[in-house]
């Protein structure tokens, strides 16, 4: 794979940010509208009266359209939200970026089929290969720091920190144990990197 896997990923968290900009809009138009009428007087002039109730039907024609949103708390909904997509990109990233990882050193291993005899490099091949699945992440990580990372280890460190914010994520968030916080932009730059420089080293 001679292209960056993660790319795809971004390009969906950045259609997911659109959108709830786009919500968040609505929403924030809805309740502009909703002020408006509800702050005319009885000397308003009809114009007015009529102009600030067809924006509040139209508010509420657009907030009903996303039947999803919580319209009592519509900002503390999307707000709410947009943390958990959050947190999902992150764990979406993390994830492809360790498959990616896994393929490139199962893709090295290859080498071992050179060996003689051929019988025992093949078996010796397909048991490395199982077993390079079930590697911890960070092991795999101390790897490329020791080899491919040892002039720039602090590259190795920043995706680790990305890989502990994951971990805390997928294993319910313990309060008692946060993490440093790492969010979808710095989890696709850091890992981005990393997945470059694989890529120049296939």
């Amino acid at each position: 794979m001679n292209f960056n896997p993660l790319d795809t990923i971004w390009d969906a968290y950045r259609a997911a940010e659109d959108a709830f900009k786009v919500s968040g809009r609505v929403v924030i138009f809805s309740d502009n509208a909703t002020e408006k009428l509800d702050g005319l007087d009885d000397n308003a002039t009809e114009v007015l009266k009529a102009v600030a109730f067809a924006e509040h039907k139209r508010g509420l024609n657009l907030l009903n359209r996303v039947k999803i949103i919580n319209q009592s708390d519509a900002s503390n909904f999307l707000k709410q939200s947009f943390e958990i997509i959050d947190d999902l990109f992150v764990l979406a990233l993390w994830a492809t970026f360790e498959r990616y990882i896994r393929d490139f050193l199962q893709e090295k291993g290859e080498k071992v089929r050179e060996m003689l005899p051929c019988d025992f490099a093949n078996v010796f091949y397909q048991h490395l290969s199982k077993e390079i699945d079930y590697w911890k992440p960070e092991e795999i990580l101390d790897l490329f720091q020791q080899s491919l990372f040892k002039e720039n280890k602090s590259k190795i460190w920043l995706a680790k920190d990305v890989l502990y914010y994951r971990n805390w994520i997928a294993h319910g968030k313990n309060i008692q144990k946060i993490p440093t916080i790492v969010t979808p932009k710095a989890a696709y730059d850091r890992l981005y990197e990393i997945i470059e420089v694989l890529i120049a080293n296939r």
